[in-house]
Order: C-alpha cells, then structure tokens, then sequence
C-alpha cells in the first residue's frame, strides 16, 4: 500500500478515536472560534487567530472582568493594585505600573494578550513593534464599559458569558434609571482627591463617576466643568451648596478624607450636606473602573441619593466580598463585632454597607467600622452611637 494512503488512514482512525473517546473540549473550543478583529481605544487594529492563552493585566478593572469572564487562569501578571477577586491576589508577577511598566518584563512573559487603560500611547507603541498584542480599553461611561466587557469575552473566546454580564448590567441601569425618574434632584458634590483640601479634585460631567451622578438621579453640581474632572476651589463647593457630598478619596493611600475631616474644613459647616449628615465615605473602586461592578457602584450611589425608591429591594445588590479588608483578621469579613452588634440595631440600616472589619481604638475603647455610608463609631465611656 503507498505511504500516502497508510497516513491517510492512521489519520482518519484518529479522528474516529478521538470521537468516541470525547476529544478534550479545548479542541472543540479552538475550532469553533472565529477570528476577531478588535480596534481597541487607542485607534489601533488587532487580529485574533485563536483564544489568548497569556494574558497580563495592567489594570485592575480589567483584572476584575477577566475573572468575571472565567479566564482568571489565563493572567501570567497583574499590576500591583490589582486585590478583587481575591484569587487575583495570587497572580505573580505583579507589575508596578506607575510612573510606567517595564517594557522588557512585560516581554519577557510572553504573553499573547495585553491589557491596558493609560492615558497616552507609548507603552502601548513600544509593545506593539515588540510584536505583543495590546488592547487599550479605556471606555468613559457606563454603555461603552459593557460594550467592551463583551468584546473582551469575544477575544477570549468566551462570547455568551460576556453578553451575559453586558446585558445583566445595562438591566440593573435601567432599572436605577425608572426607579428615580420622577424623583427630585438633590445636587451632588462627588470629590476625587482632597489631599489639598482647598483645592479638593471634583468629578466633571463625563467619565464614570460623573455619568453616575446623573443615572442615579441626582445634579452635579459641577456639571459645567469642561473634563472629566477639574480642581475646584474649597469656597466654591461651599457657595455651591450640596444636598450631599460623596467621598471617593475615602480609601485613598494618600490623605484618605472621612466625615468628620470634611466638617471641620473651614466654612463647611455650613453646607447642607454637613449639616443632614449627608457625607458618604464611598469605595472609589465600584465608581471608576470598568469592570463589571460598575453597576455596584451605581445602585450604591442612586441609592444614597433617593434611599426611598430602594427600601423595598433592601438597598444596592453588592459583589460578594472577597479578600481581606482593613482590620479584618485572616478569613474575616466585614461584620458587626466587637459590640457593633449593639450599633447596628440602634442605626439600623441608616449604617449602610459595612465595608471593614470593626476595630477598637485602645486608649478610648471606642470602636470604628468603615461602612457605605461613613464611619460608624461607638462611644464606649457614654455608651454613644454615631454615624
């Protein structure tokens, strides 16, 4: 028999083989995927032939959708500040990314997919004419993170999954859109960074956290501004008058702002927000990054502003905490401990989410708790609860 014909049929009896043994699903998976053509944010052209297998994530939002997308296993390397889901803790190498990432790291891990959300293109340029394939997602509101989300799940050949998570999160926008409709629009100042507290950083009208002022019912009140953010002067957020502040720089490694820091600025005692109590310590997190908490981050915020359109639902649906937050012990989440018990029935639900473990303060014996809405203390020597 000629050669060509014993290969043909050893060929064709393992094809047969491996039908009825169930070829591995990797196989199936490989064959079915369809080449993609994605121009990313930064104007440039990418071809996939096949699933990225090599990922870096130089983002923490994107970190966060790639384990959304069941694709965690695929991240040879995430920046440092990537910590949700807590699995991502677990990914070596982690990139520092600021001022910049080494470019000669980054090639050196092979990867065939790299992520990133920067500003300018250079890094991007660099890694490109070292032949790494580099998305740039950088989306500036709600509908576009979606959008992206799905691409994302298109690329790495998971495409249901994503359309899945896309649509799960323009249903919950929807939802928070009808529910304050009617309702008034109570203005807002949303401050970014207040390490100098005279010229605090306030969100514009565009980008994610402005978007979300607006989704969730309320007025910006620097809504004029012409970017996605300005410094503002601390006397005009004064003259300007917010019915309630929000604290995104609450978690900040630099000069985190609380409650009690923004009363006691010069003159803000005056402001309505201060005076009702209207102050929110926020997790930054769940408001600017484009992953599929987004949409935590906007059923928190609209339901601060109109807390009677959600009362029935029992406030915002939030991630499930993972890993480990501040003062939690190892395997600890946040809880009312350490004789919160007694604080949260005396504020009920006025507290909020709690996003920290409680934690005693030694000298007074007094005990804090971080939480959606602020810093709840518990006065041990007059038996005192405050928000």
């Amino acid at each position: 028999m000629p050669v060509r014909f014993v290969f043909r049929w050893i060929s064709l009896l393992a094809l047969i083989s491996g039908l009825l043994l169930n070829a591995p699903v990797i196989v199936v998976a490989q064959s079915t995927y369809q080449s993609v053509v994605v121009t990313d944010d930064s104007g440039a052209q990418t071809r996939f032939a096949a699933p990225p297998q090599r990922v870096v994530s130089l983002n923490t939002g994107h970190t966060e959708t790639v384990f959304a997308l069941g694709a965690g296993d695929r991240l040879v390397a995430v920046d440092s500040y990537s910590n949700y889901p807590s699995a991502a803790q677990q990914v070596q190498p982690r990139l520092n990314t600021y001022p910049t990432v080494s470019v000669e790291t980054i090639v050196s891990l092979k990867p065939d997919l790299v992520l990133a959300l920067v500003e300018k293109d250079d890094l991007l340029n660099e890694l490109r004419q070292q032949g790494v394939p580099v998305l740039k997602f950088f989306p500036k509101d709600f509908e576009t993170t979606t959008e992206e989300i799905a691409t994302l799940a298109r690329v790495l050949g998971v495409a249901e999954r994503g359309q899945f998570i896309a649509g799960e999160m323009r249903a919950r926008r929807d939802t928070v859109v009808q529910a304050v409709a009617d309702a008034p629009r109570p203005k807002l100042f949303y401050e970014m960074d207040a390490s100098d507290q005279t010229k605090p950083f306030a969100a514009g009208p565009n980008g994610f956290y402005g978007q979300l002022v607006d989704l969730a019912g309320a007025a910006n009140i620097y809504a004029d501004v012409p970017g996605d953010f300005a410094q503002v002067s601390a006397e005009s957020v004064v003259a300007r008058g917010p019915d309630l502040i929000v604290l995104a720089d609450a978690y900040s490694p630099y000069n985190p702002q609380t409650p009690a820091m923004v009363a006691a600025r010069p003159g803000w005692s005056q402001v309505t927000a201060v005076q009702s109590g209207a102050v929110y310590a926020v997790q930054e997190e769940l408001f600017a990054s484009p992953s599929p908490r987004l949409a935590d981050g906007l059923e928190t915020l609209a339901y601060l502003v109109h807390p009677d359109r959600f009362a029935a639902s029992g406030g915002p649906h939030l991630s499930p905490i993972d890993g480990v937050r501040p003062y939690c012990a190892p395997g600890q989440m946040p809880a009312f401990s350490f004789g919160f018990a007694v604080l949260s029935e005396t504020l009920g639900t006025s507290m909020g989410e709690p996003t920290e473990c409680a934690h005693a303060e030694v000298a007074s014996g007094d005990t804090y708790q971080q939480t959606t809405k602020g810093v709840a203390i518990y006065r041990r020597a007059d038996d005192a609860r405050v928000l």
